[in-house]
């Protein structure tokens, strides 16, 4: 398994999988979980006294699009749990967006969820964003963050 930062790099698309990455394949997962443009500009812990996960959140400035995955930590590491992780755009302009969808990904995974995305074709340069994210019963959010 590869490790970058301390937490997990996803296998697939969205959510975690117990296959195994095959050749060409490990050197799309080097660049991140969400691809090579984007890099890491958060870290976010969900849950306190343990912290259970952590709330990634990233930036492309080719895309000009957020990124968000939920990683699991600690005692979760590996266990299979709800784990949920949803982004959206700053404002009330902007709803939740529903789960699955381009913004939120859920389900009973043992290592994350995500990777999500900010919508297609709203351009988020000096835009702020809203996460979420969840791990079994425990929940944590940021609003108003990374705004340029």
């Amino acid at each position: 398994m590869l490790v970058l930062l301390g937490f997990a790099t996803p296998a697939t698309a969205a959510g975690d999988s117990d296959s195994t990455v095959a050749g060409d394949d490990r050197m799309a997962l080097a660049a991140g979980p969400c691809g090579s443009s984007y890099r890491h500009i958060g870290h976010y812990a969900v849950g306190t006294s343990p912290v259970i996960g952590y709330m990634d959140v990233y930036w492309s400035s080719t895309a000009k699009r957020n990124c968000m995955v939920t990683n699991h930590a600690g005692p979760t590491y590996g266990v299979r749990l709800y784990t949920q992780a949803t982004i959206k755009p700053h404002g009330s302009a902007y709803a939740w967006p529903p789960c699955p969808s381009v913004g939120c990904d859920d389900g009973r995974y043992s290592y994350y969820a995500g990777p999500v995305y900010t919508p297609a074709g709203v351009d988020m340069s000096n835009k702020c964003i809203d996460i979420k994210g969840a791990i079994d019963w425990t929940q944590a959010s940021r609003t108003r963050i990374h705004c340029g």
